[in-house]
């Protein structure tokens, strides 16, 4: 009898231990691809702020140069809109931070899927605030496009493109509406096929800690 309770124990053991080296592996590697991904985010962050500052400066020169009303408050709020664009991505750069190696993993865990939530919901979201607003503003800036004559405006380059005909117009917002959608889907996308993943595997692995 000893002797078989002495195996019961040395079996639950090796399977204790062994599930605990298994969870370790699957929460390094969940850590690996939640890093990876901080990475991908970190560079999209910086991307996205510097374009916006290049669009700032772009349309500033046009708001300067443009004789057309409505061109040019379309201009202003393009201006508006990069700097509301900043100011998103300054706020996921803050939200990308390093998980505090202090914590309990389970505190780890959970740290990292407010971060990823966070990043679901910016994604989700992103018809409202990052394609619907340019794509208004693209529309008024076009259909504000003048002939330069009417205004005593010299500009080459504008000279020999101006003024639009109608049927340029509508292909140039055809265009738009292509791209504009081609950003929603890219998007929405990246949140089935790598966020949502993710919050799933944090999901799972916080249960885990939790029936414990």
């Amino acid at each position: 009898m000893l002797e078989q309770e002495l195996k019961d124990i040395w079996n639950n053991s090796s399977k204790t231990a062994k599930i605990s080296i298994e969870t370790n592996q699957l929460i390094e590697e969940l850590n690996k691809r939640v890093y990876d991904l901080q990475k991908k985010l970190r560079v999209r962050d910086r991307r996205e702020i510097l374009a916006s500052v290049i669009g700032i400066i772009i349309f500033g020169y046009l708001l300067y140069e443009v004789p057309f009303f409505i061109t040019k408050l379309a201009c202003v709020l393009s201006i508006i809109w990069f700097l509301f664009v900043i100011f998103k991505f300054r706020e996921s750069k803050r939200q990308n931070v390093k998980t505090d190696l202090s914590l309990t993993i389970a505190e780890q865990l959970e740290h990292q899927k407010g971060f990823m939530q966070w990043q679901a919901n910016l994604l989700d979201s992103i018809a409202y605030w990052y394609t619907i607003p340019p794509y208004i503003i693209n529309f008024v800036f076009i259909v504000g496009l003048g002939d330069p004559s009417e205004y005593n405006w010299t500009n080459r380059i504008a000279e020999s493109v101006l003024p639009l005909s109608t049927n340029i117009k509508i292909g140039t917002l055809i265009g738009l509406t292509f791209f504009y959608a081609f950003i929603i889907w890219i998007n929405k996308r990246a949140v089935v096929k790598e966020i949502n993943p993710l919050l799933k595997s944090l999901n799972s692995m916080l249960q885990q800690f939790k029936n414990k």
